[in-house]
């Protein structure tokens, strides 16, 4: 699975659009296995929306989301979980453990 997480310093950002990186995290069930902070701050709202597809994203957890990006993010294959607030390894994990045991 391919993560992404908009940051703002070790916290999910609180808008996909206002976020200086992305935190891009690949994973193969419970396990981590790569990790790599993407420079955001100066892509604008389209860019963003490309990197996501060329990063080959399939979940972008977040907090603040416009309608059109989710939108587009859904249209392209990608779930979005947003509302998600606080520390974002937190957050990964608890999205991975919620995956993880959806699969048993």
């Amino acid at each position: 699975m391919k993560i992404g997480v908009p940051m703002f310093k070790n916290r999910v950002s609180p808008h996909f659009s206002t976020a200086s990186e992305l935190l891009f995290v690949l994973t193969k069930g419970k396990i981590i296995y790569f990790i790599a902070k993407i420079d955001f701050s100066s892509l604008s709202p389209e860019d963003r929306r490309r990197r996501l597809l060329t990063l080959g994203i399939d979940t972008l957890i977040c907090d603040g989301i416009d309608k059109a990006t989710k939108i587009w993010a859904t249209q392209k294959g990608i779930l979005v979980r947003e509302n998600t607030t606080g520390e974002a390894w937190e957050a990964i994990n608890s999205f991975l453990n919620e995956e993880c045991d959806d699969d048993f």
